[in-house]
């Protein structure tokens, strides 16, 4: 009874595997196990995690903590029955490797995280403040002052714009006036 109701349950590419059991076979609920075990969680994965975990590196459009959620996911699959205190150091390691930019790996590394968290955490903050700090450089104003030898075609532009500037004010003033009277 259990193996026909995990059977009918299934779907997907593991329904696909019951339909490969012998008919006779589906009904063994073992069985049944054993084969959805075999082909999902084979024992010979957990190397190919580990190397995984050792080729992540970060996408050029992945975000920190989606990153750091990969890892987690792969030291998991990667060291199932290690003490969770292990497994955090090996994500936190993985984490600090897999990030693309030494700076950031240094920022990081100088701030001692205990935990992933902390590394991502780190992470955010040091992007966070170089965004910051371009934003800053970018958007001082380019500003010079004119010499008796420019042109006075550029004189001729600023002293137009504080005239259109100042007819922009009075009409702005006159609407008001209008506003308020009418």
């Amino acid at each position: 009874m259990k193996a026909y109701e995990l059977a009918t349950s299934l779907r997907g590419v593991a329904q696909g595997i019951v339909t490969d059991i012998e008919p006779a076979k589906r009904l063994n609920y073992d069985y049944l196990v054993s084969a959805l075990t075999s082909r999902f969680e084979p024992a010979n994965q957990v190397n190919m995690y580990k190397v995984q975990m050792n080729s992540i590196y970060r996408k050029p459009s992945q975000t920190l903590p989606e990153m750091a959620q990969e890892i987690r996911r792969v030291t998991r699959q990667a060291y199932p029955t290690a003490p969770i205190e292990i497994r955090d150091q090996l994500a936190k390691d993985c984490f600090v490797r897999a990030i693309n930019d030494p700076k950031i790996q240094l920022s990081i590394f100088q701030r001692e995280p205990k935990t992933i968290d902390d590394c991502v955490r780190f992470g955010l903050e040091y992007e966070a403040f170089t965004v910051d700090q371009k934003r800053l450089n970018n958007a001082k104003p380019a500003t010079r002052m004119l010499s008796e030898n420019d042109d006075s075609a550029e004189y001729d532009v600023v002293t137009r714009l504080a005239k259109i500037s100042e007819q922009m004010e009075k009409l702005t003033n006159k609407e008001r006036v209008k506003i308020l009277v009418g």
